[in-house]
């Protein structure tokens, strides 16, 4: 498979509402009905201000989001919802969550953290396949 076939394979509406989704994925999932007071706590536990520059932290996420839910459709596009399933999962657990660890480790976070954290693109990345593998 070559760059220009998997390029040409990317579904570019499906992308964007992906990435849209995703931030509707990620503020339910910090909200304080599912995760969110745990990730706070775990991120802050000393309850310190801090300045956080909103339009780089989300703009920064919306396309760091879109470019890997372009990778994902250029590798699922058309393949039906079980393998577009299959690959986002795999994806986040064998590429997303071991890059995520090592991280983690090095900046001595916790497990709760991280299980917070890469439990998020787990499911995002296996929902965004399951809908690009169809779409």
């Amino acid at each position: 498979m070559n760059l220009l076939n998997l390029i040409s394979n990317i579904r570019w509406l499906p992308v964007i509402v992906m990435t849209v989704f995703s931030f509707v994925i990620g503020f339910g999932w910090h909200s304080k009905y599912l995760f969110g007071k745990t990730w706070s706590m775990e991120n802050n536990p000393n309850n310190l201000q801090s300045k956080v520059n909103a339009p780089l932290v989300f703009g920064g996420t919306a396309i760091m989001h879109f470019l890997a839910i372009a990778s994902i459709s250029a590798i699922v596009s058309g393949q039906g919802y079980t393998n577009g399933f299959l690959t986002g999962f795999l994806i986040s657990l064998v590429w997303i969550l071991p890059s995520m660890s090592g991280t983690y480790l090095f900046a001595s976070r916790s497990i709760k953290l991280l299980a917070i954290d890469a439990g998020m693109y787990i499911v995002l990345f296996s929902i965004s396949g399951l809908i690009l593998g169809i779409w």
